[in-house]
């Protein structure tokens, strides 16, 4: 505490006179060397009073003791004479001045309010220039490439800044809603993979839980709320600190010593704030790009089975992905290989893949050229909506265009394919578009689903694609409604088609 003072004195005779004059202060008083170290670390004593004849040995050999285990203290000598020797080696061993006896109520509190001053600047001086390099760490946590190198690192420089035998860092795991250790030192490493705590248990689960910082060293842990959980009285002092990134709790970071009578303070939080705070940064930035680049690759594996609008559907809507759908106008196209059948028994499986696969590339090129969504391939056929997701002023258009695309690219697949073999001059495509409400989203289970159109204009399409021959593209009478100032389409008239009830009027483009 910056406003405590300590006398060190061989009688408590002082002690009520500087209680009195130095009211703004709380006064502590101790008779031996060991007493006074516990003092000054339990309660951060910047200031110590020194009477000169004591018992136990002058007061400048007294105040270099403490200083060899705070070496932050600042010192006052009370003397009967101002001697010029005295004052000499009393600077010498880094005390600060000299109080004279009989004790002058105004030179004492002068005397104290300067060496004050002095500590709380010296303080700020030493702190300023142990924490400022600390901030440099932030561009080697993030040029880290994994977590397991951001931990590393954390560990390393919390060893390196306060020497602790054993250092913990607790991630949570959101499956298992619980904190694991992810990386320690000085601990079995069969104990640490062991170790699951719930946030809220233990000390750990409660920094974790409340996000605030908890020290507990051995000469004031017994007072503390987390004396009931605290296992290891080996241990002489600990601090559990949570890492923290933009109000998030990431983990907590766990500190111990056992060999060494040292006891943590404020500033070693301070300390470990920096680095924590640049570690969970590192962190967040990592997993955020694992996130994305988990992203990147859930979507190009989608695209290769869907179209990037459904895929891009589906991953927006991952939490609510059975009930995605609507019945809306949508425009289909069907396209189906004409004699491919015969053909296949007449060719090896190896071109019937590659002749397959140029077909359905071509297919999907042209689908994509014009804005439309492909649906599906079913063995030597391909379904294509248009209208839905994406939205398109004539949907109609884009897919009569995609059609008449789609026959010409074929044609000249088929011209290449019968040079290797004459039966590919027997094939054909029959296509045909239609639009109407339909249904246009998920359908399925929740282990299998199939983003797709349903509707009567669906197998309609299906049945004029088989009636359809000779580089004719079949439409409905909607679709022709909506190309007519675009192209030229004539009537062919009313086909019976199986499985629907009433003849459909059926026009060629």
């Amino acid at each position: 505490m910056q406003n405590s003072i300590l006398l060190f004195a061989g009688k408590k005779k002082y002690f009520d006179i500087i209680s009195r004059v130095l009211g703004d202060y709380t006064l502590f008083f101790c008779e031996t060397l060991v007493d006074g170290i516990q003092l000054c670390r339990k309660h951060a004593i910047p200031l110590v009073l020194i009477e000169e004849i004591q018992e136990a040995g002058d007061g400048c050999t007294l105040f270099h003791e403490l200083t060899n285990t705070c070496p932050m203290l600042s010192g006052l000598l009370i003397s009967e004479t101002e001697e010029g020797q005295m004052l000499r080696r009393a600077m010498d061993c880094g005390i600060s001045g000299l109080v004279e006896l009989p004790l002058n109520p105004d030179q004492l509190q002068y005397q104290v309010s300067r060496t004050m001053e002095e500590s709380i600047l010296r303080r700020e001086n030493t702190r300023f220039h142990t924490l400022l390099p600390l901030y440099g760490l932030g561009e080697q946590f993030l040029s880290s490439t994994g977590e397991d190198e951001v931990l590393a690192i954390l560990l390393d420089q919390v060893v390196a800044q306060t020497g602790v035998d054993h250092v913990s860092v607790m991630l949570f795991d959101a499956e298992e809603n619980c904190l694991r250790i992810a990386a320690a030192r000085g601990m079995d490493g069969q104990l640490a993979r062991s170790i699951r705590l719930k946030p809220g248990d233990q000390i750990a689960g409660w920094v974790f839980q409340q996000g605030k910082p908890v020290i507990l060293n051995r000469d004031s842990q017994e007072t503390s709320i987390f004396a009931p959980l605290l296992k290891r009285k080996e241990i002489t002092s600990a601090i559990s600190f949570p890492l923290i990134v933009r109000g998030t709790i990431l983990g907590v970071l766990n500190i111990s010593r056992t060999e060494r009578e040292e006891f943590f303070s404020e500033s070693d939080n301070e300390m470990l704030a920096i680095i924590c705070g640049q570690a969970a940064l590192a962190l967040e930035n990592i997993r955020l790009l694992e996130g994305a680049k988990k992203t990147t690759r859930m979507q190009t594996l989608f695209e290769q089975y869907v179209s990037p609008e459904v895929a891009e559907i589906l991953l927006a809507n991952s939490e609510n992905i059975m009930g995605l759908g609507e019945i809306r106008e949508v425009t289909v196209l069907f396209a189906d290989i004409r004699n491919f059948t015969s053909l296949v028994q007449h060719m090896k499986l190896s071109d019937l893949r590659v002749f397959l696969n140029e077909f359905f590339r071509l297919f999907t090129d042209a689908i994509f050229q014009h804005r439309g969504m492909v649906d599906k391939f079913m063995g030597d056929a391909v379904l294509a909506v248009f209208g839905a997701p994406v939205e398109l002023e004539n949907a109609e258009l884009a897919a009569v265009r995609t059609a008449i695309c789609l026959r010409d690219r074929f044609e000249k697949l088929r011209d290449r394919w019968a040079g290797y073999q004459e039966k590919f001059q027997s094939v054909d495509i029959g296509i045909a578009v239609t639009s109407g409400r339909m249904y246009i989203g998920n359908v399925g289970s929740s282990r299998r689903l199939d983003y797709t159109v349903i509707g009567t204009p669906v197998n309609i399409a299906q049945r004029l694609a088989a009636e359809s021959s000779g580089r004719r593209i079949y439409v409905t009478a909607p679709v022709r409604a909506a190309i007519e100032d675009e192209l030229e389409v004539r009537e062919v008239g009313r086909l019976s088609l199986r499985g629907v009830e009433r003849k459909v009027l059926v026009f060629s483009v």
